[in-house]
């Protein structure tokens, strides 16, 4: 099968995300989605909450570092996959194009940071499975 993605996604070991269920007045709702993999594009998550293809969904994501966190309050991001496992959806997402096609912006500069230091982690995690089998 031919890989259609701009950018490889990298699995995302210390990345929180949360989908916002609702929008209030005073408060919005948040529901906590796993991660499973990241780029500057878009990302692959799963949640139990039901979508479909085209929705739009706001999301937050925090990568948690030694010192510090990058996150982002909130980003939009597009349902372009589903795929309906046992007891819960996994969901291919793109993040709104006006954020990525824009990379001078603040959310833009941290998709980029958050992508960048989870491909660090990949070659870093890669390398010392190598040495084991050294």
């Amino acid at each position: 099968m031919t890989e259609l993605r701009a950018r490889t996604r990298m699995p995302t070991a210390n990345l929180k995300s949360s989908i916002r269920v609702s929008k209030g007045l005073l408060k919005q709702l948040w529901e906590e989605a796993r991660a499973k993999d990241f780029s500057f594009f878009g990302m692959c998550l799963k949640t139990n909450r039901e979508y479909h293809v085209d929705d739009v969904i706001t999301l937050s994501l925090q990568l948690e570092l030694d010192v510090g966190t990058i996150g982002i309050e909130q980003i939009n991001a597009r349902i372009v996959r589903v795929n309906k496992l046992v007891g819960f959806y996994e969901y291919g997402v793109e993040f709104d194009q006006k954020v990525v096609r824009n990379p001078t912006g603040d959310v833009a500069k941290d998709l980029l940071r958050i992508e960048n230091f989870l491909t660090r982690q990949a070659a870093l995690t890669a390398r010392l499975s190598e040495q084991k089998i050294a």
